[in-house]
């Protein structure tokens, strides 16, 4: 009876603190969008982008986090500085048809990295990094001399964002989305491309709500015809307990679907040592189901890609799916395509 009464009394006390439902998403406030650490512990930002199927590349990833979170996103083994407002954690990954270009390190703050916080984003890492901007429009310049590979994007946001948690004192998160316009060089090959874009900016303190350990995090993007996406968020402290599993439908043209609530079935496991030589479970097929507003998306995945050992203590990789959509805001039709997963959790015992 111990846990059935700490999901009682936790997880309603929980989402008292999120005030994200009723929170204004027209644009990002001046104080949103900007830098804040080190006001906050950490503050990161997220650049994911899903590649059509024509396209040389899987997906793209670019996070950038200032300061550590204290949770499963750090790679704390590799960090060998002197203390955590030190950190600049830069994680990429580039993932296309048959190879991949990664990078994760930790670089000193004070010694190599140039920053500004009272507007927008501006960050210089040396000739390796150049993240700046203001919404809605960003700019950003990575390179990579080990893989000979240069990129440069231009992110347009659309108008809105989504806030996944306002929790102001304590941990906020939210996700806008782009248009971008990519041009890259890789090896002897180069090119352009325009796909929308996920630009993701989040920052808060070291623990989460009510001092709740975080067991499990799978963050799902799915591209969907007329450059559209969805979004899966699956989450659980001590016990099973559920923080936030949800999902949104975003097209263009068309305002967010919230779908209040999100399942993952897993159907098929397989094993993968994380960055700490640790063995992770990572689900090889599942089924998700997205429920919301009178209306259903159901799909089967199956990971298409090898994880890639950067995200935190877990991975980042591919994946295929079909599925169905149904409901009052959604046309009733089958959908498949490509997705993109970060996953945290599910070590082997």
């Amino acid at each position: 009876m111990a846990p059935l009464r700490f999901h009682r009394v936790l997880a309603p006390a929980i989402r008292l603190l999120d005030r994200s439902s009723g929170e204004p998403n027209a644009q990002p406030t001046v104080d949103q969008e900007r830098t804040r650490f080190p006001e906050f512990p950490w503050d990161l930002r997220t650049l994911i982008m899903l590649f059509p199927q024509d396209a040389p590349f899987r997906f793209l990833n670019l996070n950038v986090t200032l300061g550590l979170t204290g949770t499963l996103f750090d790679q704390a083994k590799n960090w060998a500085g002197s203390a955590p407002k030190e950190a600049f954690d830069l994680q990429f990954c580039l993932e296309s048809k048959d190879t991949a270009a990664t990078y994760k390190r930790y670089h000193s703050i004070s010694r190599e990295l140039s920053y500004q916080t009272p507007r927008g984003v501006s960050f210089k890492l040396g000739e390796k990094l150049l993240f700046e901007g203001q919404w809605p429009k960003y700019h950003i310049q990575y390179t990579q001399p080990e893989d000979d590979l240069t990129l440069s994007m231009q992110l347009d946001s659309w108008p809105g964002f989504h806030w996944w948690v306002y929790s102001p004192r304590i941990y906020c998160h939210y996700t806008s989305f782009c248009d971008c316009r990519l041009e890259w060089r890789w090896r002897e090959a180069s090119g352009a491309l325009s796909v929308p874009a996920l630009h993701d900016h989040g920052w808060g303190k070291n623990l989460l709500p009510m001092r709740t350990p975080l067991r499990v995090f799978r963050y799902e993007v799915l591209r969907l015809p007329e450059s559209g996406f969805a979004l899966s968020l699956w989450t659980e402290g001590p016990a099973g307990l559920e923080l936030k599993n949800m999902g949104l439908i975003r097209r263009r043209t068309e305002p967010p679907l919230i779908m209040k609530h999100y399942e993952c079935k897993v159907l098929a496991w397989e094993v993968f040592d994380n960055y700490a030589k640790q063995p992770c479970r990572v689900p090889k097929r599942w089924i998700g189901t997205q429920r919301g507003e009178n209306s259903e998306f159901t799909y089967e995945a199956e990971r298409s890609s090898e994880p890639r050992a950067i995200f935190g203590e877990g991975f980042l990789y591919a994946f295929s799916y079909k599925g169905r959509q149904t409901g009052a805001r959604l046309p009733s039709q089958t959908v498949e395509g490509s997705g993109y997963a970060e996953h945290l959790g599910f070590t082997r015992r």
